[in-house]
């Protein structure tokens, strides 16, 4: 399968026509690929590496912050949202993309969150600019593939909502935040318990509430796959892919094994 894999790749990067020195390792080969990709045709996974790479690894500790991967809050989906000791949510807008639902999406995102990014190419940061509230803050994307801060966000926490942050959560994670906030867990039955724990919850203040919601999402935190991520051996435009999937230890093997093989 890695093979068939590997023979379209080379079919889709005209690799009999290839000019200059070929790649002569799958890793040379994907990176070929990866480039090629930033010079023609910017789709989200890009932005969402150079996010972990440029932006995280080189702000954050890893021992303490976790990356969430398109995760869903009211009736929008957030393409990446950070939880450390502060709290964060990336929306990406590439030069494919509209800006149509941008404000509704914003707008359920501060349900849960405190600050929001919008990350979108250099090219598109002025229009951006003219769309969004001023509290949202811009990163900018370059043609290479960087990550630049355009503009700081402002912290927004008025528009806190707990059912937004209980249904964004696991069953596990919601029962284990109520317990934290409330002290305990409502005595109901199953079918009940979700709208015990909401009713509960919105007894206390929004921002006590999401104090216990991040502690629970930090909890994700996977220190195995973290330690594979930053161990030197991956590339970086594959580490995001690894982050997102929870590589365990067997598959990192695999995958250096085969990222090192000869074409």
């Amino acid at each position: 399968m890695a093979g068939a894999y590997v023979n379209r790749m080379k079919k889709l990067l005209s690799w009999e026509t290839m000019e200059g020195k070929r790649p002569e390792t799958v890793k040379d080969l994907i990176q070929h690929a990866y480039q090629h990709l930033l010079s023609g045709y910017r789709y989200e996974y890009l932005y969402k590496s150079s996010l972990l790479n440029d932006f995280i690894l080189k702000n954050y500790s890893l021992d303490d912050t976790i990356l969430l991967n398109e995760f869903r809050i009211g009736k929008s989906k957030a393409d990446a949202v950070l939880v450390n000791g502060t709290n964060k949510v990336f929306e990406i807008k590439t030069e494919l993309d509209s800006p149509e639902r941008l404000n509704s999406q914003i707008a359920d995102y501060y349900k849960a969150f405190s600050e929001v990014y919008l990350i979108t190419h250099c090219s598109e940061v002025e229009k951006y600019k003219q769309i969004l509230q001023p509290e949202v803050g811009i990163l900018s994307f370059s043609n290479e593939g960087k990550i630049d801060l355009y503009r700081s966000s402002i912290i927004n926490e008025s528009m806190l909502d707990c059912a937004a942050m209980l249904k964004s959560l696991r069953k596990h994670e919601y029962l284990e935040m109520t317990r934290l906030t409330c002290g305990h867990i409502p005595d109901v039955s199953p079918v009940m318990l979700f709208t015990a724990c909401l009713k509960l919850l919105r007894l206390c203040e929004p921002k006590v509430v999401q104090k216990r919601y991040l502690e629970v999402i930090k909890k994700r935190i996977n220190k195995s796959t973290n330690k594979m991520i930053l161990s030197g051996d991956l590339p970086d435009y594959i580490k995001f892919s690894c982050y997102h999937h929870n590589l365990d230890s067997s598959s990192y093997i695999t995958l250096i094994k085969r990222l090192n093989s000869k074409l």
